[in-house]
């Protein structure tokens, strides 16, 4: 499995994005002062496709786990040259990926500068275009040609096909697709917070373990107890949760089989309505000197390669909790 990649100038993007919504039901301010060039719903965007000298990217509709979801191909070139059967990195896209759907799906500029001549491409940037995006949509596809970045500002050139108009393109709009999987991909195991889980049941070598949380005064930690219970709270199994809670994603890579893994825990979280709104699956390889962790969530979609130094720790408590 591939780790996240670095890519120049991610802490820019992620300032970018910060301040981005994932509320779609009415345009920003700043995006009712930008000039609409198309306007479609997302459910009919089919897919997006990026594609430069050192990368070809192309975000989609997927299936995994009986689930139906947004995931990015990353396939990158060093010096223009790469091995697609070694260097294809999969992901599912998180909530900025979504806003990048949703942003070509409702396509928006800075600036519409015409019908001017291609003549004048040199000026642009679009001679040689850095890199081309097709997005396909149900009834059609629009192209745009990259281009250079108008002087002060990090917005991009760009053209339409066939011999449509050149616009400028916002930072925010174009720049995660230049920088792909890091700026696009998911990083949140679960979209939940703790204080909404009221019970957990987790099961560990055919072993099973139910625990209510009792909701705590602000400020202070978790109270797990075992259902019906009125006696001291578990300690230990409140520290497990903490840890649990810690689990992060360090990456996604090449698709990796379930079955060609162990796994060692599985916890199903459930809301004050007895609802369950999620789960989490720890794995390591099964081969002995497997020494990497893999998760798979709600949220993950697929798995992901988690971050070593907490998976062990978790690992390490579940002969304590069960």
């Amino acid at each position: 499995m591939i780790g996240t990649k670095i890519h120049g100038g991610l802490l820019a993007i992620a300032l970018l994005l910060a301040f981005q919504t994932w509320n779609r039901e009415a345009p920003t301010e700043i995006e009712l002062e930008r000039i609409l060039i198309w306007e479609r719903d997302t459910s009919a965007v089919l897919s997006v496709t990026y594609r430069s000298s050192d990368m070809d990217l192309a975000l989609s509709r997927h299936s995994e786990n009986d689930q139906s979801f947004w995931a990015g191909s990353e396939v990158s070139y060093q010096d223009g040259v790469g091995d697609p059967n070694l260097d294809t990195l999969v992901f599912p896209l998180g909530l900025p990926g979504g806003k990048l759907i949703e942003d070509f799906a409702e396509f928006r500029v800075l600036r519409d500068l015409g019908g001017i001549g291609r003549d004048r491409a040199d000026e642009f940037g679009l001679h040689e275009p850095e890199a081309t995006v097709s997005i396909e949509f149900s009834d059609g596809v629009e192209e745009l040609y990259i281009g250079k970045t108008p002087v002060g500002s990090e917005d991009r050139y760009a053209w339409d096909s066939p011999e449509g108009s050149l616009y400028v393109i916002p930072a925010d709009v174009i720049r995660p697709l230049m920088l792909g999987s890091p700026a696009l991909r998911e990083r949140q195991v679960h979209y939940f917070l703790a204080s909404d889980v009221l019970r957990v049941r987790i099961e560990v070598d055919g072993r099973e373990r139910v625990m209510v949380r009792q909701p705590p005064e602000i400020g202070d930690p978790a109270i797990w107890y075992p259902p019906g219970s009125s006696g001291q709270p578990d300690l230990t199994f409140a520290n497990f949760m903490q840890r649990v809670g810690q689990v992060s994603i360090e990456g996604f890579g090449k698709e990796v089989p379930v079955d060609s893994l162990a796994e060692l825990m599985r916890i199903e979280y459930f809301d004050e309505n007895d609802e369950k709104i999620g789960f989490l699956e720890l794995y390591t390889e099964s081969d002995e000197s497997g020494e990497n962790y893999y998760i798979l969530s709600e949220r993950t979609k697929m798995i992901a390669e988690a971050v070593k130094s907490v998976a062990e720790m978790v690992t390490l408590d579940l002969t304590d909790i069960l």
